[in-house]
């Protein structure tokens, strides 16, 4: 529930002004959290935006605290889809993958406009 999603925020700060960047497919959360008093945007995804995001991804030193498990399940767990032969193909599997979608929504708006103010990714 999005009111469960507005608590677990309040526990981790109380700026509610912090840009909070959502998943664009789900509007209807995102306009009730913004009610709530967040500043939720919506993430722009466009043609193939989980590669981009995941090469953008590659290109920095990420540092994950010790205390961010399920992201470091996912790393550890993630995979990219094979052909019929066991080739890789340059499309990862769709499963398993919230925290990671959720870093590289934040990632790539930010570095969307690399020029302005500074950034936290947390």
């Amino acid at each position: 529930m999005n009111s469960d999603i507005a608590n677990r925020m309040d526990a981790f700060w109380t700026d509610k002004r912090r840009v909070v960047f959502a998943d664009s497919s789900e509007p209807k959360s995102i306009e009730e959290l913004y009610r709530l008093g967040y500043n939720v945007k919506p993430c722009v995804k466009g043609r193939d935006s989980i590669n981009i995001g995941i090469d953008l991804l590659k290109r920095f030193k990420l540092c994950v605290t010790t205390k961010s498990t399920n992201l470091i399940s996912e790393f550890n767990g993630y995979k990219w889809q094979e052909d019929k032969n066991g080739y890789l193909l340059n499309k990862p599997m769709d499963n398993n993958n919230h925290a990671i979608d959720a870093l590289r929504y934040a990632v790539t708006m930010v570095k969307s406009k690399p020029n302005v103010g500074k950034y936290s990714i947390r």
